[in-house]
This record gives C-alpha cells, structure tokens and sequence, in this order.
C-alpha cells in the first residue's frame, strides 16, 4: 500500500484555484528555491518544528531524545539529525515541539478529502494537491487523483514544472487544472535561486497546453530578483506564445518562510528578498498584460 508525507491540509482555501478548495501539501521537493514560503516542505522526511517561546523548561524532551538533551545543556541545536519520530513532541506538555509532517494512505487522505465535498459542489471547487512538488509522489499522486475523479472531486495540481514530461503522463487523464510556477526565465538565475533550467517548464506548458489542457501560469514576486518589467515582460512575452494557456498570475513574496526556517532548524536566517509594494505589483501586472497583447 503507497504513502506519501503530508504536511499540512489545508480546508476551505479560495487562493488555489476556482471554487473552495482543500489544498494538500506533499513534503518533498527537487528545487531549492531561495525564498521558498514552504520550507517544511523541502525534506520528504518527517520533522519536528521548535517553539521556544512556548517551552516551559520542564526537561521531558530531553528524557527521551539525545538531541534535545543536548540544547537544554545549552549546546547548539542539530536538527540535521532529527529522525522526526516525534517522541518529544509526544511528550512535551506545552505544544513546543510540533510534529511536521504525517504518512497517509490513499485512502486515509481521500477520507479527509471528501469530507468537505457538500462545499465543492456548492461552489465549483474541489481539492488542489501542492506542496513540496507533489508529482514527485508518483503512483500515489495516481491514485488519489484517480480517487477523486471517480468522486467527480474537480482536481488541480500545482507544480515548479521543471520534471521530465514523462512525470507529468501518467497523470494527464486525472488532472483538470494544471497550476505551474514560471519562476523567472534567466538561466543563470534559475539556476542559482531554484536549480535546473527554465526551458523545461516552458516546455511542459507548451506540451499541456496543445494537448487540450487546462494550465494557469503563476509567478511568485520576489524582491531583489524577478520584480522588474523585464523580468515579468521577459516570461509573459514567452507565455503568449501559448494561445491555449488559462491564465496567467503574478503573487507577491511573503516573508513567512523564514520563521519556519528558524523553527526546523533552530538558526535564525538570512534574506535579502521583499515583498513588493501594492503599486509595484500593479505595475508589473499591467506589464505582463501589455506584453501579452503584443
């Protein structure tokens, strides 16, 4: 029986495609994406997210992990090492050691699933599988995807795109909306803030895209690399390209990744990035529609 690690599952979302929505988020991503908002979702492992604030000094973590015995003796923390098997968070009176992460089965994850389905159908939702990079789940992705089309559950993945067309095949038959990161097409930068090469993702739009399927491009935002009308105007002039292409999204940067950052690994990280402003972001959406139209 096929598991994956799901970290988070998130009910009645609106920002994840049409409709209300449960996005699930797979542990698990090839990309090291310099701003990632989710950085749980990187390791596919199981992990442990650490709030000090919340610790009350009581010493039962460090009773049954060495790691933990470990910081309370004032020694810094080692959570490379961490196996994620949660006994300490199991034990920890006060909520500051918090599993992250969970195993499930498809079956256990489409039980969860079609919980809310009263609310897809009354809205024209349905369930939107991110992550991490959910394609690299395989066969399990299959499977839950195939689950929820039998449901008539409207399904969406959203995905960096940067994977071998061969990854995406096997789940043509059960997606509806394809969500797809065009990050930045610079290669040289590409390559330093996410890894690979950008033509792959254009690549696989183009291949959906003529095969008759639903794709949304999005770019997220991030100041100090792809804030600039030529950076926007440079993706959205290789989008239009694409006469069947849905959409195409500009979402600004958040900052929130980086206390997660500091609560897996228990250093405190360094950024340069930013969240444009309102206005910037107006601008560089009415670029992106001029660049379209050109």
């Amino acid at each position: 029986m096929s598991r994956a690690v799901i970290f988070d599952i998130q009910r009645f979302s609106v920002h994840d495609g049409p409709g209300i929505r449960t996005t699930v988020f797979f542990k698990g991503c090839h990309n090291h994406c310099s701003w990632c908002h989710n950085p749980e979702s990187l390791s596919p492992r199981l992990q442990i997210l650490r709030y000090p604030e919340r610790c009350i000094g009581c010493g039962r973590c460090g009773e049954v992990c060495a790691l933990r015995k470990e910081e309370l003796q004032g020694l810094p923390p080692r959570a490379e090492l961490c196996a994620g098997c949660g006994k300490c968070a199991a034990v920890c009176p006060a909520s500051a050691l918090v599993p992250c992460g969970r195993e499930f089965t498809a079956e256990e994850l489409f039980a969860r699933i079609r919980e809310d389905a009263i609310y897809y159908e009354e809205s024209g939702g349905g369930v939107t599988f991110s992550g991490g990079e959910p394609v690299l789940a395989g066969g399990f992705l299959t499977e839950i995807l195939q689950k929820c089309k039998a449901a008539n559950i409207h399904t969406a993945v959203q995905t960096a795109g940067n994977l071998p067309f061969q990854r995406l095949e096997p789940l043509l038959d059960w997606v509806d909306l394809w969500m797809i990161d065009v990050k930045v097409l610079d290669p040289i930068l590409f390559a330093q803030h996410v890894g690979s090469h950008p033509e792959l993702v254009l690549e696989n739009i183009r291949r959906l895209t003529e095969m008759g399927k639903r794709v949304i491009a999005r770019t997220p935002v991030v100041g100090g690399v792809n804030d600039t009308v030529e950076a926007i105007g440079q993706i959205a002039s290789a989008l239009a390209e694409f006469s069947g292409l849905a959409g195409y999204e500009l979402l600004p940067y958040h900052s929130y990744g980086l206390s997660k950052t500091e609560r897996l690994t228990g250093k405190t990280p360094e950024s340069d990035f930013y969240t444009p402003s309102a206005e910037a972001m107006a601008v560089l959406r009415e670029a992106a529609r001029g660049f379209r139209k050109s």
